[in-house]
């Protein structure tokens, strides 16, 4: 899979996430370590970029990216994806397009390059 990263992207990215040598492209919904929110209305329709220093399973899938940056994903998060994959920055937000729409107009960055306290899940809210 291929995703282009506008210059303004990487400029957010590398200012957001400063210390990642790894950048995961996921969704924010619950589903995984690095997700806190989420619930089954945010299924394929919130994501986040994950800044990590080693990667994790599921995290095995690297997207083709025109960026020198190594951009991976997971099995479950492509199926999601579409042609055309496009991370920009707009209107102060990361948006996450394909060919045919937006998939998320507020993408999110999450830094687990540092250590992290764990306090549970939290409040989860519902739909």
């Amino acid at each position: 899979m291929k995703l282009t990263i506008t210059n303004d992207a990487m400029a957010y990215l590398e200012k957001r996430l400063p210390d990642a040598k790894y950048f995961i492209l996921t969704a924010d919904d619950g589903s995984n370590q690095y997700s806190k929110g989420g619930g089954a209305c945010t299924v394929g329709d919130t994501f986040q970029v994950v800044g990590v220093k080693t990667l994790e399973a599921p995290y095995d899938k690297e997207l083709e990216t025109n960026q020198s940056v190594p951009f991976y994903t997971s099995k479950n998060d492509e199926t999601f994806f579409d042609a055309g994959m496009k991370l920009d920055f707009k209107n102060n937000w990361l948006q996450l397009k394909t060919n045919n729409e937006i998939l998320d107009g507020q993408v999110t960055t999450n830094d687990f390059t540092k250590p992290v306290k764990d306090e549970g899940m939290g409040e989860i809210k519902g739909c």
